[in-house]
């Protein structure tokens, strides 16, 4: 009964590839040349789903998942191995099987390849991946449990951010490129004026692909800068348990006015949960590098887009030069300079140690608080306030290029 289900499940599961296109090849290898965006928005939109109804699900009592070894190794290596095999062939285990059903011979040759990939697989696996299984091995563990937050509290950003790329990546042509497409241009294919109309359009996509990448390094940059000044406010109003590892031993005593001398601003709970030091410092570590990491992208996007609306002769180009010093600027403000300069200069990003030790000691004075506030929301406000002032500016841009 249970082979006839999983047979029914699959015959389902492989129309519906079908359906949504998937087993396109020009598709997948679109997606992975970002220049079609369907199969990264089908992904996406069924992780959501699934995510979202299998958490329901366990709240009624009604789904019992089988939890699978966070064996990180393994998992990086086939997963590099998996990525450079649906580059080749643009088909990936199931897609390959649902095209090979329908009668495409390229898919029947990727599958059979597969197929010869996991023999090799069981050939070496007690050799040679079984010790690699022992590095970076977690165990059966969820992210709920080896962080302590609650599923919630990593479903709703997850949920947030799939909805965002849905949103930055639905299909659409601007006007420019509509018209040009549209135009009956009379030409030949041997006629220089044919050569001239396709890098039209070609700079166009161009611009239009930065433009993409431009709003979802934004946004991702948006969602770390608030997230670094949630857990401020939430460390500042005692709503963090520092413990003895929150700082080096040079604090301690910083450690100790933390954990029995809260924020004065503290009123009680703000959270239905506890937070500690090592989930705030899990939460902020990897928010810091892909911060930095959106922001650089973001500025070296916004050059590239300058780049081609110079060489493409585009309009908006005071604009986007705007944009690209700002993001310069903006990058300035944001880096961690007190890790080099110590405290005589400081940026947006902040350490754990340091949030720790900097809510630990009480202002004295002022002055001092003044500083404490500058620190840590004066310089993220400026800092939020020019990355805006540069997404405006390349706002600006894009109406020039595809609205004229």
């Amino acid at each position: 009964m249970v082979s006839i289900i999983s047979l029914i499940m699959g015959v389902i599961f492989g129309a519906a590839l079908v359906l949504a296109g998937l087993t396109d090849p020009d598709k997948i290898i679109g997606s992975l040349r970002l220049k079609d965006f369907h199969a990264l928005r089908t992904v996406v939109l069924a992780v959501l789903v699934a995510m979202v109804g299998t958490w329901l699900l366990g709240l009624a009592g009604a789904a019992n998942l089988d939890i699978k070894p966070a064996v990180i190794l393994p998992l990086l290596i086939g997963g590099a191995l998996v990525g450079l095999g649906l580059g080749l062939t643009g088909f990936c285990p199931g897609t390959g099987l649902a095209s090979a059903a329908s009668g495409r011979i390229d898919a029947l040759i990727a599958v059979i390849g597969m197929f010869l990939g996991a023999h090799v697989y069981v050939l070496i696996d007690p050799t040679v991946l079984g010790p690699l299984g022992k590095v970076l091995n977690y165990g059966t563990v969820t992210l709920p449990q080896a962080t302590g937050i609650p599923h919630f509290a990593w479903i709703i950003p997850a949920l947030v951010a799939g909805l965002l790329v849905l949103i930055l990546t639905r299909p659409g042509k601007t006007r420019q490129t509509e018209q040009l497409n549209n135009i009956d241009w009379g030409l030949t294919q041997d006629d220089p004026r044919t050569k001239s109309t396709v890098f039209a359009t070609d700079r166009l996509e161009a611009a239009g692909i930065f433009r993409a990448w431009k709003n979802f390094l934004f946004v991702t940059a948006i969602l770390c800068l608030v997230l670094l000044q949630v857990i401020f406010w939430l460390a500042h109003t005692g709503q963090i348990e520092f413990g003895p590892d929150a700082v080096s031993d040079s604090v301690a005593a910083a450690e100790s006015s933390v954990a029995h001398h809260p924020s004065p601003i503290a009123a009680g709970r703000l959270i239905p949960f506890d937070l500690t030091f090592k989930h705030v410092a899990s939460v902020i570590r990897p928010v810091n590098g892909i911060l930095v990491l959106a922001c650089v992208l973001y500025g070296l996007t916004i050059l590239f887009a300058l780049i081609v609306s110079i060489a493409g002769e585009l309009g908006g180009l005071g604009q986007i030069s705007r944009a690209f010093y700002l993001s310069v600027v903006m990058l300035i403000l944001l880096l961690p300079w007190q890790t080099i300069f110590g405290p005589g200069g400081f940026g947006a990003i902040y350490t754990p140690s340091e949030l720790a030790r900097e809510c630990a000691n009480e202002a004295s004075g002022t002055m001092e608080a003044w500083l404490f506030y500058v620190r840590f929301s004066g310089v993220w406000a400026l800092t939020v306030l020019v990355l805006v002032l540069t997404q405006w500016r390349t706002s600006r841009w894009t109406k020039a290029v595809f609205h004229g």
